[in-house]
C-alpha cells in the first residue's frame, strides 16, 4: 500500500492540519493565500542578484521580468515564459515569485512570469489568450530583454503546466513552431477525467485514488476549477494530451507526484508525446502530493533539486552546460552544480 513520505507526514504533524484546497472558489482564495504565506515565510531572504521589472501587456494582463546578475553585460540568454498554478482561478505574480527567481538565478535565464486573468470571472480560453499575448510581447522584446530567440521556452506548474503546453499548441497552429525550443511542465493538467482516450485509460488512475483527503488538491478541487471556467473536456488547448499536433511539440520535461489527482495527466502526456516521437524527460516523486516542493518541510538538498529538475535547459534550450548543469544518467534529468560545485543526487 502506498504511503506518504515520512518527511511530509512530519510537516503535517507540525502544521496541525492537512493543507488542502476545498469548498467553493471563494473558500479556496483564502486557503490558497494561507498556504502561499506559509511557504514564503520560511524561505531564505531574496537573492539580490536577480532583478525584476513589471510590464503591462494589455488591459488586465501584466508580466514580471526576472533578470539574473550580469545578464545584460554578457551574451543573450534563454527566455522562459512562466505560467503560475492555481486551477486557472487562483494565484498571481507574487505567489510563485520565489520559484521564478530561482529559475532565473540557477539556469541562468530570463523569466517572464505571466499574470493572466482568472476564473470564475473569466472563462477559458481567456487564460491561454493572455498567455499568448505575453508570449508575443516577450518575443518582440527579445532585443530589449537580452533574450536569445532560438531559446524561448515555456514553463509552469499544475494549471500553469497545462498553459505551457497550450502556448505550444497555439504557436504550432499559427505556423510559429520555430519560436518555441522546449517545455517544462510540473504536475501539469492535461486531460479532463471525463474524456480520457481509450488507449490511456489504464494509465489514468490517480484521479480516482485522490478523491477527497489528498493534500493540496484532490479530484473535487479539480472539478470545482473545471466548472468555474466552463471547461470543455474536448478542448485540446486546455487539455493538450488531446492535441492532434503532438508530433510537432518541442522537447519536454514533465514532473509528477504520487499523491496527486493530476499524476495521470502527466503520465498520459508523457506517453502521448513519446508515441508521437517527441523527446521527453520526466521525474516521478513517490510519497509526495501535488506541488510539494513549495513547502519548507523539504531539506535543503531536496528543495535545490526540485528547483533544478524543473529546468532541463541544457538539453531543451542550450544553457551553459559547462559551468551549471550535468546530466544524471540514472534519471535522464538535468541537475545543476549548486553553489559549492557539488552535484545533486535524486533523493525524492
Amino acid at each position: 500500500m502506498a504511503t506518504y513520505n515520512p518527511e511530509w507526514l512530519e510537516f503535517e504533524k507540525a502544521l496541525g492540519i492537512r493543507p488542502v484546497l476545498s469548498g467553493s472558489i471563494e473558500d479556496m482564495v483564502g486557503q490558497y493565500g494561507t498556504i502561499v504565506a506559509l511557504a514564503k515565510s520560511q524561505l531564505p531572504a531574496q537573492d539580490p542578484s536577480v532583478t525584476t521589472t513589471d510590464h503591462k501587456v494589455k488591459d488586465g494582463v501584466t508580466v514580471r521580468v526576472y533578470q539574473p546578475k550580469g545578464s545584460r553585460a554578457g551574451g543573450k540568454l534563454p527566455v522562459c515564459l512562466y505560467s503560475h498554478g492555481g486551477g486557472w482561478c487562483l494565484g498571481d505574480l507574487e505567489a510563485e515569485d520565489p520559484l521564478c527567481r530561482a529559475i532565473s538565478q540557477f539556469s541562468p535565464c530570463i523569466v517572464v512570469s505571466i499574470n493572466y486573468r482568472l476564473g470564475p470571472k473569466n472563462k477559458m480560453p481567456t487564460m491561454i489568450d493572455d498567455c499568448m499575448a505575453a508570449w508575443e510581447w516577450a518575443w518582440n522584446a527579445a532585443s530589449e530583454l537580452g533574450g536569445d530567440q532560438t531559446r524561448y521556452f515555456t514553463a509552469g506548474g499544475s494549471a500553469g503546466g497545462g498553459l505551457s503546453f497550450g502556448i505550444a499548441e497555439r504557436l504550432i497552429a499559427d505556423g510559429k513552431r520555430s519560436q518555441i525550443a522546449g517545455i517544462v511542465a510540473m504536475v501539469p493538467a492535461t486531460l479532463h477525467h471525463s474524456n480520457i482516450p481509450e488507449e490511456y485509460v489504464s494509465s489514468y488512475t490517480a484521479i480516482n485514488g485522490n478523491v477527497e483527503d489528498t493534500p493540496v488538491i484532490n479530484r473535487k478541487t479539480m472539478e470545482t476549477f473545471y466548472h468555474a471556467i466552463d471547461s470543455d473536456p474536448a478542448d485540446p488547448i486546455q487539455f493538450p494530451a488531446l492535441s492532434k499536433n503532438l508530433a510537432s511539440f518541442p522537447p519536454t520535461y514533465i514532473a509528477t507526484c504520487e499523491f496527486d489527482p493530476l499524476c495521470g495527466d502527466g503520465k498520459v502526456m508523457e506517453l502521448a508525446l513519446k508515441k508521437a516521437g517527441v523527446k521527453v524527460w520526466s521525474d516521478y516523486y513517490d510519497g509526495y502530493p501535488h506541488y510539494f516542493w513549495i513547502f519548507s518541510c523539504l531539506s535543503d538538498s531536496k528543495r535545490r533539486e526540485m528547483g533544478a529538475t524543473q529546468l532541463p535547459l541544457a538539453i531543451n534550450c542550450g544553457c551553459d552546460t559547462g559551468s551549471r548543469l550535468t546530466v544524471s544518467k540514472s534519471t535522464s534529468t538535468v541537475l545543476p552544480k549548486i553553489a559549492s560545485g557539488g552535484s545533486v543526487s535524486k533523493t525524492a
